[in-house]
Formats: C-alpha cells, structure tokens, sequence
C-alpha cells in the first residue's frame, strides 16, 4: 500500500483520522488539531504506521459489502440519471459521504447499504460463509508492502 497522505495539506506522513463537520479525514501531525480525532496511527518503532480500526457494529457476522461497490453505486446512480446531491437527500446522507463511497475511500455500513440499495435498487450486501466471518471486532492494519511470507496461503505457513 503506497504512502498517505494529508486531506488537509497534502503533507505526509498522516498520523490520524479526524473528524471536521461531519467528514472524516486523514490528517498529519499539525492539521489533526483542526478536529476531533477519532483514530490515532502510532510508529511501532520501524517507521511504519499503524492503526487500529473498530469493525462497524451494524456488519453482521454473516454478511458483508460486495468487493467493487463504489462502481457499482457510481453506475446506478448515473443509469438512473439523479445528482449525488438528491440521492443524498433522499437517503439521508451527506453528499461528501456519498462521494466517499463512490470513491471507495469509506466502506458503508449494513444500514447505509440497505438505503443504497433500496434507492439505486442494487445489490451490496452479500451472505458469506460463517467460517470466514472476522472473530475480533478490531482488527490491525499495517500500513506497508506485503511479504512473500504474508502472501502465502494459510496452509503453507503451517507446514513450515
């Protein structure tokens, strides 16, 4: 994964995300005073990020968002040939969120999805295997390019 960058100056290295009227936005160390801050990304002493990140409540165990789903809303919403400014108002949503989400930047929520879905009449939740579902509501992302060790399947790491 390549290197972020500030929403506010362009600075890097980002340090958080925050919060300004509403959006959330990465931020480096001099803008993130400019919000509320709601994740704080630490050095683990390599110099890489990392951050912890709270799974949405509302994502059930057994489903999840398809794969591709800013290009799918972005599609039916130009077919049906509305603003993102109207979609917005008819489910209830900023449109800078909306535009968050075309762009995959934000990953929506189950509710949010079942709105997208009722308005576009698209699909964006999909069933998936309960064996595959997430055990931990947290989880950690580092942000740095993947290993050959991190790419092998989990079979192959346990043979070793």
């Amino acid at each position: 994964m390549g290197e972020l960058y500030c929403d506010i100056c362009g600075n890097s290295p980002v340090r958080a995300q925050i919060l300004i009227e509403g959006a959330k936005i990465l931020a480096c160390s001099r803008c993130m005073k400019s919000g509320k801050i709601i994740h704080k990304f630490y050095d683990d002493g390599e110099g890489t990020p990392t951050v912890t990140i709270k799974t949405p409540k509302s994502l059930g165990g057994n489903e999840d968002i398809i794969e591709g789903y800013g290009h799918v809303i972005k599609s039916a919403r130009e077919k049906s040939g509305l603003p993102l400014a109207v979609i917005a108002e008819r489910i209830n949503e900023k449109e800078s969120f909306l535009h968050a989400l075309e762009n995959e930047r934000l990953k929506p929520t189950t509710d949010i999805a079942k709105k997208l879905e009722k308005e576009l009449k698209i699909k964006l939740i999909e069933k998936v295997d309960s064996s595959v579902s997430a055990s931990d509501s947290v989880t950690t992302k580092r942000f740095s390019e993947l290993t050959l060790g991190e790419m092998l399947p989990e079979k192959k790491k346990k043979e070793k």
